[in-house]
């Protein structure tokens, strides 16, 4: 048992270390990083269009496997050489999404008003942010993207010392807990057979 928590304590230390040191990756290198998972999801992207290819001239029917094995190699190759245009496209979609979202939420606030409603000037105040947030979206989408790796990294970082205190405690507690057992001493005695 004793060995079974060494290993554990073991396990949680390096999986702690390593969630650090990916948390200060992403935190000092956010674009480069994403950068990165880019590429490798445009070479994956590139990789199967090619299976897909060479499964359609090996067995030499599926128009959909060519036009799909196409489509997968041109996207794959594309992201590939320019992973920054998929990275900044989230945000901008997102900005997109919250730019309409402010329109509806602008008729609301203006039925609101028609209607009688004395909150109608936070209704437009919120729907304002709203559009501001879409518009922040939409032009600045590569800081977005920086911030928000960041931000995981930093949060990556904070689980990693969070999860070092914690087990450092953990293994104080049970080191007390044993301490703290006293042998019980017992006489011995044979038994007659």
């Amino acid at each position: 048992m004793k060995e079974f928590f060494k290993k554990l304590r073991l396990a949680v230390y390096l999986t702690a270390i390593l969630t650090i040191v990916l948390g200060g990756v992403l935190a000092a290198w956010p674009m480069e990083v994403t950068a990165l998972i880019c590429r490798i999801l445009g070479a994956l992207l590139a990789i199967m269009g090619a299976v897909y290819l060479f499964g359609y001239f090996m067995e030499g029917k599926g128009i959909l496997t060519v036009t799909g094995g196409l489509l997968f190699l041109l996207l794959g190759v594309w992201i590939f050489i320019t992973p920054g245009s998929i990275v900044t496209l989230v945000p901008i979609v997102i900005g997109v999404v919250l730019l309409v979202h402010s329109l509806k939420d602008f008729q609301m606030a203006a039925q609101a008003k028609q209607n009688g409603s004395e909150r109608w000037i936070v209704l437009f105040l919120l729907a304002f942010l709203n559009c501001a947030f879409g518009v922040v979206c939409i032009c600045d989408s590569f800081g977005l993207v920086s911030v928000a790796v960041r931000l995981l990294g930093f949060a990556l970082i904070y689980d990693g010392v969070s999860n070092l205190f914690i087990l450092y405690h953990t293994v104080q507690a049970l080191k007390d807990a044993v301490d703290k057992i006293e042998p019980i001493d017992v006489e011995s005695h044979e038994l007659d057979s």
